[in-house]
């Protein structure tokens, strides 16, 4: 039995990353992609990030997190996709062209929060679920230290490789505006990113997928997939008003395959710590702790601290 286990999860594995490269290999044959950013990005999110994430969860029980109707509600969320790839098109277009803040901030917020969060609650929660069944969460030093390790991994590659600290060196933002901001701004984002993606990506889709398939590897991979499959209608269809590095009019192929190679890969690591874990803590805070970086200074310039 521990031997089909493992193949199976093997196969899945195998299975993400073969269409990975074929994908890659389309993009760069038919859409001059350059595919040095690509291999950057799955060294980094699809190997050393989830090898860090085993390593620093090897001896930790994960909490409880029973799936009552696997099949239903499986079937359920994916159909919901189909919600979000509108929402990310047509909504958060809409969103995009508030130019005033800190209200399209918020406003911002309370879309992600009305279409990731509230709907597919009140969908499980009818009489099957309490809140605490959903997502499971435990506050204890012991549950929180694999965050603590991967936030301080997250934030070392986006020193090292992202923007993040050359924005705020630029913005010469006094010292105790950053005291002040950034306790809040990492707040605001185990909000906006953490709860929103995590809850619905990894807590619901990840763990119903997991069940269906009888594979928590399974349910991680396509969970994976699906997280980037998502965004490829509003790569397409948004155009110029995507902030991605395709160019301002992609192609179909260039949406999707950037949404496979790419976008997917991003919830693929964190998609390792909720498998290990089941805390939605865990997954809140290291996918704020990666956003946290390259967001603070445009959080602080949202709620007028600075100029």
């Amino acid at each position: 039995m521990e031997i089909s286990h493992t193949f199976r999860s093997g196969v899945y594995v195998v299975a993400y990353f073969a269409l990975w490269t074929l994908v890659l290999l389309l993009l760069r044959i038919f859409c001059h992609f350059d595919v040095s950013e690509a291999i950057t990005v799955v060294v980094i999110l699809g190997l050393v990030l989830p090898a860090l994430s085993l390593l620093t969860t090897r001896r930790l029980p994960a909490l409880p997190c029973v799936v009552l109707r696997p099949a239903y509600e499986t079937t359920l969320l994916i159909s919901y996709l189909a919600v979000i790839a509108v929402v990310l098109v047509w909504g958060f277009g809409a969103v995009g062209r508030i130019s005033g803040e800190p209200a399209h901030t918020i406003i911002s917020l309370g879309l992600k929060l009305a279409t990731f969060v509230i709907p597919p609650v009140v969908l499980l929660t009818s009489g099957q679920y309490r809140i605490r069944d959903l997502a499971p969460v435990s506050f204890t030093w012991t549950a929180l230290k694999p965050a603590l390790w991967l936030s301080l991994a997250v934030l070392l590659m986006q020193m090292f490789l992202g923007r993040g600290l050359h924005d705020i060196r630029q913005a010469h933002l006094p010292v105790w505006i950053l005291v002040v901001a950034a306790p809040l701004s990492f707040a605001w984002l185990v909000m906006e990113v953490g709860v929103v993606e995590e809850f619905f990506f990894r807590v619901l889709l990840q763990e119903r997928l997991a069940a269906v398939l009888h594979s928590p590897w399974g349910g991680l991979m396509l969970g994976a997939l699906l997280f980037g499959l998502v965004h490829a209608p509003g790569l397409y269809l948004r155009t110029a008003a995507t902030q991605e590095s395709i160019g301002s009019h992609p192609s179909l192929l260039m949406a999707v395959g950037y949404s496979i190679v790419m976008t997917s890969l991003a919830g693929l690591f964190v998609g390792v710590l909720w498998l290990r874990t089941k805390n939605f803590a865990v997954v809140a805070i290291v996918h704020a702790a990666g956003d946290f970086l390259p967001n603070l200074v445009p959080w602080i310039k949202a709620f007028h601290l600075a100029r």
